[in-house]
Protein backbone atom coordinates (compact mmCIF):
# COMPACT_ATOMS: atom_id res chain seq x y z
CA UNK A 1 0.00 0.00 0.00
CA UNK A 2 1.32 3.56 -0.40
CA UNK A 3 2.98 5.46 2.42
CA UNK A 4 3.72 8.49 2.76
CA UNK A 5 7.18 10.35 2.73
CA UNK A 6 8.60 11.47 6.03
CA UNK A 7 10.71 14.12 4.70
CA UNK A 8 11.02 15.60 8.31
CA UNK A 9 12.96 12.40 9.31
CA UNK A 10 15.27 13.14 5.95
CA UNK A 11 16.12 16.37 6.42
CA UNK A 12 18.16 14.94 9.87
CA UNK A 13 20.21 13.57 7.07
CA UNK A 14 21.34 16.71 5.71
CA UNK A 15 23.55 19.10 7.57
CA UNK A 16 21.75 22.52 6.06
CA UNK A 17 19.03 23.83 8.12
CA UNK A 18 15.73 22.68 6.53
CA UNK A 19 14.53 26.53 6.64
CA UNK A 20 17.41 27.62 4.18
CA UNK A 21 16.34 24.52 1.85
CA UNK A 22 13.24 25.05 1.43
CA UNK A 23 13.29 28.17 0.90
CA UNK A 24 15.10 27.81 -2.26
CA UNK A 25 12.57 27.17 -4.81
CA UNK A 26 13.35 25.59 -8.76
CA UNK A 27 14.07 27.62 -11.43
CA UNK A 28 10.50 27.88 -13.79
CA UNK A 29 11.25 28.47 -17.76
CA UNK A 30 10.45 31.51 -19.25
CA UNK A 31 7.25 31.86 -21.04
CA UNK A 32 8.15 31.66 -24.04
CA UNK A 33 8.43 27.52 -23.35
CA UNK A 34 4.91 27.84 -23.29
CA UNK A 35 3.50 25.69 -26.81
CA UNK A 36 0.50 27.78 -28.14
CA UNK A 37 -0.34 24.79 -30.31
CA UNK A 38 0.22 20.90 -29.92
CA UNK A 39 3.11 20.06 -31.17
CA UNK A 40 5.78 17.18 -30.63
CA UNK A 41 8.95 15.85 -32.08
CA UNK A 42 7.60 12.23 -31.86
CA UNK A 43 8.84 11.73 -35.31
CA UNK A 44 12.32 11.95 -34.42
CA UNK A 45 11.69 8.91 -31.91
CA UNK A 46 15.00 6.65 -31.52
CA UNK A 47 12.86 3.40 -30.39
CA UNK A 48 10.56 1.70 -32.08
CA UNK A 49 6.52 2.47 -31.48
CA UNK A 50 4.80 -0.19 -28.52
CA UNK A 51 1.40 0.23 -27.93
CA UNK A 52 -0.55 -0.68 -24.64
CA UNK A 53 2.57 -0.92 -21.93
CA UNK A 54 5.95 -0.14 -22.52
CA UNK A 55 8.63 0.78 -20.40
CA UNK A 56 11.43 3.43 -21.07
CA UNK A 57 14.13 5.16 -19.04
CA UNK A 58 16.31 8.34 -19.21
CA UNK A 59 19.36 10.16 -18.11
CA UNK A 60 18.45 13.04 -15.59
CA UNK A 61 21.62 14.13 -13.34
CA UNK A 62 23.57 11.37 -14.10
CA UNK A 63 20.36 9.26 -12.43
CA UNK A 64 18.82 6.52 -14.40
CA UNK A 65 15.25 7.42 -14.29
CA UNK A 66 12.68 4.61 -15.01
CA UNK A 67 8.78 4.84 -16.19
CA UNK A 68 6.01 2.50 -17.04
CA UNK A 69 4.07 4.37 -20.01
CA UNK A 70 0.73 3.51 -21.65
CA UNK A 71 -0.17 4.29 -25.23
CA UNK A 72 -4.20 3.45 -26.05
CA UNK A 73 -4.81 1.33 -29.15
CA UNK A 74 -6.02 4.77 -30.84
CA UNK A 75 -2.58 6.65 -30.91
CA UNK A 76 -1.54 7.65 -34.37
CA UNK A 77 1.51 9.51 -34.93
CA UNK A 78 -0.03 12.47 -36.79
CA UNK A 79 -2.23 12.96 -33.98
CA UNK A 80 -0.75 14.31 -30.69
CA UNK A 81 -2.67 13.14 -27.65
CA UNK A 82 -3.11 14.29 -23.86
CA UNK A 83 -0.30 12.82 -21.65
CA UNK A 84 -1.05 12.60 -18.17
CA UNK A 85 1.91 12.36 -15.24
CA UNK A 86 0.96 9.89 -12.55
CA UNK A 87 2.60 9.38 -9.33
CA UNK A 88 2.82 7.14 -7.08
CA UNK A 89 3.28 7.14 -3.42
CA UNK A 90 5.97 6.24 -1.10
CA UNK A 91 7.34 2.83 -1.17
CA UNK A 92 5.51 1.62 -4.42
CA UNK A 93 6.24 1.97 -8.33
CA UNK A 94 5.07 3.56 -11.43
CA UNK A 95 3.62 0.01 -12.65
CA UNK A 96 2.07 -0.66 -8.53
CA UNK A 97 0.25 2.72 -9.84
CA UNK A 98 -1.06 1.45 -13.20
CA UNK A 99 -2.36 -1.55 -11.69
CA UNK A 100 -4.00 -0.14 -9.00
CA UNK A 101 -5.16 3.30 -10.27
CA UNK A 102 -7.27 2.21 -13.03
CA UNK A 103 -5.84 5.02 -15.71
CA UNK A 104 -4.51 2.52 -18.01
CA UNK A 105 -8.34 1.75 -19.25
CA UNK A 106 -9.34 5.50 -18.29
CA UNK A 107 -6.56 6.13 -21.23
CA UNK A 108 -7.78 3.50 -23.26
CA UNK A 109 -11.44 4.53 -23.74
CA UNK A 110 -10.77 8.24 -23.80
CA UNK A 111 -7.93 8.20 -26.05
CA UNK A 112 -4.81 10.22 -23.83
CA UNK A 113 -1.05 8.85 -22.91
CA UNK A 114 0.06 7.81 -19.13
CA UNK A 115 3.35 7.99 -18.04
CA UNK A 116 4.14 6.44 -14.18
CA UNK A 117 7.69 7.34 -13.39
CA UNK A 118 9.62 5.86 -10.98
CA UNK A 119 11.12 7.59 -7.67
CA UNK A 120 14.69 6.91 -6.63
CA UNK A 121 14.19 4.77 -3.60
CA UNK A 122 10.66 4.74 -4.56
CA UNK A 123 9.86 8.04 -3.15
CA UNK A 124 9.48 11.71 -4.54
CA UNK A 125 10.50 14.39 -2.88
CA UNK A 126 8.56 17.32 -2.72
CA UNK A 127 10.17 20.15 -0.92
CA UNK A 128 13.68 20.66 -2.28
CA UNK A 129 16.89 18.79 -3.84
CA UNK A 130 18.83 19.14 -0.72
CA UNK A 131 16.57 17.25 1.33
CA UNK A 132 17.44 13.76 -0.70
CA UNK A 133 20.34 14.92 -3.47
CA UNK A 134 17.01 14.36 -5.87
CA UNK A 135 15.33 17.31 -7.86
CA UNK A 136 12.44 15.53 -8.81
CA UNK A 137 10.53 18.78 -9.31
CA UNK A 138 13.61 19.62 -11.94
CA UNK A 139 13.00 15.98 -13.10
CA UNK A 140 9.30 16.67 -14.05
CA UNK A 141 10.10 18.83 -17.30
CA UNK A 142 13.02 16.62 -18.46
CA UNK A 143 10.61 13.80 -18.53
CA UNK A 144 8.03 15.62 -20.24
CA UNK A 145 10.16 16.42 -22.84
CA UNK A 146 11.34 12.70 -23.12
CA UNK A 147 8.00 11.59 -23.85
CA UNK A 148 7.51 14.24 -26.54
CA UNK A 149 10.08 13.03 -28.22
CA UNK A 150 9.22 9.55 -28.36
CA UNK A 151 5.02 9.99 -28.69
CA UNK A 152 3.06 12.40 -30.26
CA UNK A 153 1.76 14.64 -27.29
CA UNK A 154 -0.55 18.22 -27.01
CA UNK A 155 1.63 20.30 -25.45
CA UNK A 156 -0.89 22.81 -24.25
CA UNK A 157 -2.72 19.43 -22.24
CA UNK A 158 -0.20 17.96 -20.34
CA UNK A 159 -1.51 16.77 -17.08
CA UNK A 160 -0.30 16.08 -13.45
CA UNK A 161 -1.92 13.24 -11.27
CA UNK A 162 -0.47 11.76 -7.67
CA UNK A 163 -1.21 9.66 -4.68
CA UNK A 164 0.25 10.46 -1.61
CA UNK A 165 3.56 11.18 -1.44
CA UNK A 166 3.13 11.60 -5.43
CA UNK A 167 -0.04 13.68 -4.77
CA UNK A 168 2.49 16.15 -2.11
CA UNK A 169 4.70 15.93 -5.20
CA UNK A 170 1.54 17.50 -7.57
CA UNK A 171 0.88 19.67 -5.24
CA UNK A 172 4.43 21.06 -4.69
CA UNK A 173 4.40 21.17 -8.97
CA UNK A 174 0.99 23.37 -8.76
CA UNK A 175 3.08 25.74 -7.24
CA UNK A 176 6.29 25.21 -9.94
CA UNK A 177 5.01 23.76 -13.04
CA UNK A 178 1.71 25.92 -14.45
CA UNK A 179 4.31 26.78 -17.53
CA UNK A 180 3.76 23.49 -18.66
CA UNK A 181 1.04 21.57 -16.77
CA UNK A 182 -2.49 22.40 -17.64
CA UNK A 183 -4.17 20.73 -14.32
CA UNK A 184 -3.48 19.12 -11.09
CA UNK A 185 -5.05 16.30 -9.26
CA UNK A 186 -3.73 14.74 -5.67
CA UNK A 187 -5.30 12.11 -4.21
CA UNK A 188 -4.81 11.39 -0.25
CA UNK A 189 -2.80 14.57 -0.11
CA UNK A 190 -2.76 18.52 1.03
CA UNK A 191 0.26 21.34 0.62
CA UNK A 192 2.77 20.83 2.95
CA UNK A 193 3.05 23.81 5.01
CA UNK A 194 6.41 24.29 4.64
CA UNK A 195 5.31 25.66 0.96
CA UNK A 196 2.77 27.94 1.75
CA UNK A 197 4.83 30.52 2.21
CA UNK A 198 6.83 30.61 -1.13
CA UNK A 199 3.94 28.64 -3.18
CA UNK A 200 2.86 31.72 -5.68
CA UNK A 201 2.28 30.47 -9.28
CA UNK A 202 1.94 33.13 -12.05
CA UNK A 203 -1.33 31.55 -13.69
CA UNK A 204 -4.30 30.35 -12.46
CA UNK A 205 -4.30 26.78 -11.28
CA UNK A 206 -7.18 24.43 -11.61
CA UNK A 207 -6.38 21.62 -9.07
CA UNK A 208 -8.71 18.91 -8.17
CA UNK A 209 -8.09 17.16 -4.73
CA UNK A 210 -9.62 13.70 -3.34
CA UNK A 211 -9.53 12.91 -0.03
CA UNK A 212 -10.95 10.77 2.48
CA UNK A 213 -12.34 11.76 5.90
CA UNK A 214 -11.22 8.80 8.35
CA UNK A 215 -7.42 9.07 6.33
CA UNK A 216 -4.99 8.10 9.32
CA UNK A 217 -1.72 8.80 7.33
CA UNK A 218 -3.02 12.05 5.68
CA UNK A 219 -5.81 13.64 8.13
CA UNK A 220 -7.94 16.00 7.13
CA UNK A 221 -7.69 18.19 9.95
CA UNK A 222 -3.60 18.38 9.20
CA UNK A 223 -1.61 19.33 11.40
CA UNK A 224 2.55 18.01 12.87
CA UNK A 225 2.67 14.56 11.96
CA UNK A 226 5.72 12.58 12.11
CA UNK A 227 6.81 13.23 8.31
CA UNK A 228 6.32 17.02 8.54
CA UNK A 229 3.83 19.32 8.83
CA UNK A 230 0.70 20.07 6.17
CA UNK A 231 -2.69 21.91 6.05
CA UNK A 232 -5.34 20.68 6.55
CA UNK A 233 -7.60 19.48 3.23
CA UNK A 234 -9.96 22.40 3.73
CA UNK A 235 -7.11 24.83 4.32
CA UNK A 236 -5.09 23.54 1.23
CA UNK A 237 -8.64 23.86 -1.12
CA UNK A 238 -8.97 27.19 0.38
CA UNK A 239 -5.13 28.27 -0.19
CA UNK A 240 -6.05 27.47 -4.15
CA UNK A 241 -9.51 28.90 -4.24
CA UNK A 242 -8.12 32.04 -2.77
CA UNK A 243 -4.89 31.68 -5.21
CA UNK A 244 -6.98 31.34 -8.16
CA UNK A 245 -9.54 33.65 -6.99
CA UNK A 246 -12.96 31.78 -7.05
CA UNK A 247 -16.36 32.66 -5.91
CA UNK A 248 -16.84 31.80 -2.23
CA UNK A 249 -19.77 29.48 -2.28
CA UNK A 250 -19.31 26.01 -4.56
CA UNK A 251 -21.56 24.04 -6.39
CA UNK A 252 -21.98 20.52 -4.49
CA UNK A 253 -23.26 17.40 -5.15
CA UNK A 254 -23.89 13.96 -3.34
CA UNK A 255 -23.03 10.77 -4.68
CA UNK A 256 -23.70 7.63 -3.77
CA UNK A 257 -26.12 7.73 -1.51
CA UNK A 258 -24.34 10.81 0.02
CA UNK A 259 -21.21 8.94 0.59
CA UNK A 260 -19.26 10.92 -1.52
CA UNK A 261 -19.43 14.60 -2.16
CA UNK A 262 -18.28 17.06 -4.79
CA UNK A 263 -17.88 20.55 -4.13
CA UNK A 264 -16.53 22.45 -7.38
CA UNK A 265 -15.28 26.01 -7.31
CA UNK A 266 -16.14 27.29 -10.91
CA UNK A 267 -15.64 29.98 -13.07
CA UNK A 268 -12.49 31.25 -11.42
CA UNK A 269 -9.73 33.49 -12.57
CA UNK A 270 -8.87 32.54 -16.05
CA UNK A 271 -11.22 29.82 -16.17
CA UNK A 272 -9.60 27.61 -13.96
CA UNK A 273 -11.51 25.67 -11.18
CA UNK A 274 -10.57 24.03 -7.65
CA UNK A 275 -12.41 20.38 -6.91
CA UNK A 276 -12.69 18.75 -3.51
CA UNK A 277 -14.34 14.92 -3.73
CA UNK A 278 -15.25 13.73 -0.61
CA UNK A 279 -14.94 10.16 0.22
CA UNK A 280 -17.02 10.03 3.78
CA UNK A 281 -15.48 7.12 6.36
CA UNK A 282 -13.16 6.34 3.66
CA UNK A 283 -9.33 5.93 4.62
CA UNK A 284 -5.97 6.38 2.41
CA UNK A 285 -6.61 4.93 -0.30
CA UNK A 286 -7.06 5.26 -4.38
CA UNK A 287 -10.77 5.00 -5.37
CA UNK A 288 -11.20 2.25 -8.07
CA UNK A 289 -15.02 2.06 -8.19
CA UNK A 290 -17.00 -0.73 -8.06
CA UNK A 291 -18.45 -1.91 -4.43
CA UNK A 292 -16.72 -1.48 -0.97
CA UNK A 293 -16.46 1.10 1.65
CA UNK A 294 -13.23 2.16 -0.24
CA UNK A 295 -14.79 2.30 -4.01
CA UNK A 296 -17.23 4.58 -3.73
CA UNK A 297 -15.87 6.58 -7.00
CA UNK A 298 -13.49 5.48 -9.95
CA UNK A 299 -10.92 8.50 -9.40
CA UNK A 300 -9.18 8.01 -12.44
CA UNK A 301 -12.42 8.69 -14.58
CA UNK A 302 -13.28 11.67 -12.05
CA UNK A 303 -9.82 13.16 -12.68
CA UNK A 304 -9.66 12.50 -16.50
CA UNK A 305 -13.36 14.59 -16.33
CA UNK A 306 -11.52 17.31 -14.68
CA UNK A 307 -8.35 17.21 -16.47
CA UNK A 308 -10.04 17.66 -20.17
CA UNK A 309 -12.07 20.55 -19.27
CA UNK A 310 -8.66 22.71 -19.22
CA UNK A 311 -5.57 23.39 -21.39
CA UNK A 312 -2.70 25.48 -21.42
CA UNK A 313 -3.86 29.11 -22.60
CA UNK A 314 -7.33 29.01 -22.17
CA UNK A 315 -7.97 32.00 -20.35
Amino acid sequence: MNRVIGWRQIARLVSLPIAIAIGLAACQAPSSQRASSPQSDAASAAQPLKLGDATGELVYQGQRRTYHLYTPKSYRPDRPLPLVLAFHGYGSQGKDLANGSGFNDTAEQKGFVVVYPDGIDRRWNPLNKFLTGVDDVGFVPALIDHIKRIRAIDSRRVYAAGVSNGGFLVQRLACESSFQIAAFASVVATLPSQLQGSCNPQVPTPILMINGTDDRKVPWQGGNLSYGSILSVPGTIEFWQRHNSCPSSAQVKQLTGGRVEVARYANCQGGSEVELVTLKGVGHVWPRGGSGPSQLLNGSEEIWSFFQRHRLGQG
